[in-house]
């Protein structure tokens, strides 16, 4: 074979490649270059545009990404684009990410996993995390956020569809779909309205939640590990005395599992003070107290009880307790997390 007929023999087989990348079924429309655009239910302009509504920094350089449930890939590789270090992950084998990937020499690292296999432990932690598209089609949603929470160490931002145009008011609700109620779909599962969505994003252990967008039937919300108004310097008025395990009422944390509580002994806030008008940090990450009021004991009813789960996500090491209300800050109390804990 001449040279000129190995050429042209290479060029068929990347125009035959190129028409196999641009054909099948996409939901993500993605930028390949050279002309390129993946045909995709969902057009480049309008994921373009909800990625500018994410609020994201638009230099990513240094940060770690989880993106769970990446599908096609579009939104993993945008924020690689960003300088991301990007993880991805699908509970299946999804083809057109590998070809996109390959196309676009992407170093984003692929993991095939449910959500409900996800650990710190596993993935290790991430500065950002992207849980887009995915709420709704899952049985379990509370026990994959409290999964996302443990793997986020900045924040992570959570879009689902909703049903705030099915429901007045703003008390939390969520309806439950048995087969495919839902958009003719038999994984469509659970649908929360807007309210319902922000309290289960808290109840999962992120200190602070923003909408980022809403609409009839889809929001975003950017949830937080941390607080954002913590003070700068220790008030003398405000003294953590103690610090115990909730289950066993001694200073050791042994027990494993998410749900292990907490007791705070407090000196210095009013009889009046509820529960979120306190803000409690756990080895940096803020938690909401499930319990602020007098201590069961008489005789310690000059003081403060405050129980809270611990936070998803630490480390087996000395961990700070601390508190504030009200722009006074506590003391740091240590405590340490024994060897075989797993928060």
């Amino acid at each position: 074979m001449s040279d000129s007929e190995l050429r042209e023999k290479v060029r068929q087989v990347g125009v035959e490649q190129n028409d196999m990348l641009l054909a099948g079924s996409w939901w993500h429309s993605i930028d390949l270059g050279d002309g390129r655009v993946t045909p995709g239910v969902h057009s480049l302009e309008e994921l373009q545009g909800i990625y500018a509504s994410l609020d994201l920094p638009e230099d990513l350089n240094g940060k770690s990404l989880l993106d769970i449930g990446c599908w096609d890939g579009f939104y993993s590789f945008e924020t690689e684009r960003h300088g991301a270090r990007v993880t991805s992950v699908d509970c299946w084998h999804p083809n057109n990410f590998f070809a996109a990937r390959e196309a676009l020499k992407s170093k984003a690292e692929f993991h095939e996993h449910s959500v409900y296999e996800l650990s710190k432990d596993k993935l290790g932690s991430f500065d950002v995390v992207l849980f887009m598209g995915v709420l709704y089609h899952l049985r379990h949603p509370l026990l994959a956020l409290e999964n996302v929470c443990e793997l986020t160490r900045d924040f992570a931002v959570i879009e689902s569809h909703i049903i705030d145009q099915m429901r007045e008011g703003n008390e939390p609700a969520m309806e439950f779909y048995e087969f495919d109620e839902l958009g003719g779909q038999y994984d469509n599962w659970w649908a929360p309205n807007l309210e319902c969505m922000v309290q289960m994003v808290r109840s999962a252990g992120f200190a602070r939640v923003e909408l980022l967008f809403r609409s009839d039937t889809r929001a975003a919300v950017k949830a937080y590990r941390r607080w954002n108004d913590k003070p700068e310097t220790v008030s003398p008025d405000l003294k953590i005395l103690d610090v115990i395990n909730a289950t066993t009422f001694d200073h050791s944390f042994p027990h494993r599992g998410r749900n292990s509580g907490i007791s705070i002994w407090v000196e210095g806030l009013p009889k009046t003070v509820r529960r979120w008008e306190v803000r409690v940090e756990v080895g940096g990450f803020g938690i909401h107290p499930v319990y602020v009021g007098p201590p069961g004991d008489p005789q310690y009813s000059s003081l403060t009880q405050i129980n809270f789960p611990m936070p998803p996500g630490l480390e087996l090491e000395k961990t700070n307790v601390s508190l504030w209300h009200d722009g006074k800050l506590s003391n740091e109390f240590v405590i340490h997390l024994s060897e075989g804990t797993k928060w």
